[in-house]
């Protein structure tokens, strides 16, 4: 019995014994890893990081580079345009006079489109052009040359405008719609496949984009109020211009249950102008989801009193430099964001 005893201390001391030894074995070989990984980890991570503050580093040089060049342009630019070609009292503008203001609001809208509201400047000349053309009377030569640099004042406004269209709607939406004095034409501003509303019999339809009637007269079954929806807007057509129209947008908040259009809820309607020389990267307007929209004048009749206009809807993420957000507002996002993750 006593041997038995003996043998098993034996055994489980040889036990302990390897287990030592493989313990030793593992620590040197982790010691020697560790030695050749560690090294080469905090080499690695400095070495990016040292790129990442040279990149930094340049792209910062090359900002102020830009933005110093930028200064200087628009300061040059902006001289000329307001200085240089200011008439005497009473005195003639040139035809040369104008091309040069026309020039000058083509570099200012090409180059500061993102920073410059450019309207004041194109509705400026604009009513110089008038006032030239009023002057001169409807015949002769200079009457001509009046017609032709106002195309060629409306053709950089629109060169302008539907260039920053084309980059808002990348994500956004499009919509072209024609509007008649005293009339309401309800634009959906968000994507309608897949989406249905009911009939005046309560069937139900496709949902539509636009329709020649007030997004208030929708059919809906046993609406439930929601928090959550989708934006729309009434547009009515209030009074015509020469180069723009006066227009009434009442906001909507669509909210759909199971895919079709269940609760409609109007908001504080708006007024402003929409001229041939809006630029949507400053003359947006801000909907209750956060989404934005702009209204871009395709064409107008005086005589009839109607007109064409564009609407373009985008994300609420652009935001031109007289939209930037409070301090506490970016805390605030920020804070969501945190969270979210």
């Amino acid at each position: 019995m006593a041997e038995e005893r003996k043998e098993a201390k034996n055994g489980q001391g040889d036990l302990w014994q390897k287990v030592e030894s493989f313990a030793k074995i593992v620590a040197a070989v982790a010691v020697t890893i560790g030695s050749v990984w560690i090294p080469y980890v905090i080499g690695r991570t400095s070495e990016q990081s040292d790129r990442a503050k040279v990149y930094m580093q340049v792209m910062s040089e090359r900002e102020k580079a830009d933005t110093a060049i930028r200064q200087e342009m628009f300061k040059t630019l902006l001289t000329n345009y307001l200085g240089r070609f200011e008439d005497k009292k009473d005195a003639a503008e040139s035809e040369e006079s104008f091309r040069k203001r026309i020039m000058f609001l083509n570099l200012l809208t090409l180059n500061f489109q993102e920073y410059l509201n450019a309207r004041p400047l194109f509705e400026d000349v604009y009513q110089r052009l008038e006032k030239a053309e009023q002057r001169d009377g409807k015949d002769g030569k200079a009457y001509r040359i009046w017609g032709e640099l106002q195309k060629d004042l409306f053709r950089v406004a629109r060169n302008a405008a539907s260039g920053q269209a084309a980059m808002l709607t990348r994500s956004g939406l499009s919509r072209t719609f024609n509007l008649t004095k005293g009339k309401a034409v309800c634009i959906r501003l968000y994507a309608v496949e897949a989406l249905v509303e009911l009939t005046d019999k309560f069937e139900k339809q496709p949902l539509l984009d636009r329709k020649t009637e007030s997004c208030s007269d929708a059919s809906v079954q046993n609406p439930q109020r929601m928090e959550k929806g989708f934006p729309a807007i009434d547009v009515e057509l209030e009074e015509v211009n020469e180069s723009g129209v006066r227009v009434k947008v009442t906001p909507y908040q669509e909210s759909f249950r199971n895919g079709t259009l269940n609760f409609v809820q109007a908001l504080k309607p708006i007024k402003f102008e929409v001229s041939f020389f809006d630029l949507p990267y400053m003359d947006n307007t801000r909907l209750f989801d956060g989404s934005r929209f702009a209204l871009l004048l395709s064409y107008v009749d005086k005589k009839e009193e109607t007109a064409e206009i564009n609407a373009i809807i985008f994300k609420g993420e652009f935001m031109s430099l007289r939209d930037r957000p409070f301090f506490e507002e970016m805390l605030q996002k920020l804070n969501q964001e945190g969270k979210s993750n």
